[in-house]
């Protein structure tokens, strides 16, 4: 009986671990792609339309048809 016990006490902390390890994760991501969005609109922050108004947006990609 010990040995059972032993084995679910294993498994149980195993498997705490691996949650936690992939919360992390996920929070690193979310994280991650949140700066990514901030940094994005950083220049509206810094510049903001109402102040400039005849500053406009321009979409920044290819010009390539």
């Amino acid at each position: 009986m010990f040995i059972i016990s032993e084995y679910v006490a294993c498994v149980f902390a195993v498997w705490v671990g691996m949650t936690l390890l992939f919360m992390a994760s996920v929070m690193f991501l979310a994280f991650q792609e949140g700066f990514s969005r901030v940094v994005r609109m950083l220049p509206e922050f810094v510049y903001p339309s109402f102040l400039y108004p005849g500053r406009r947006r321009v979409a920044v990609g290819s010009r390539v048809p």
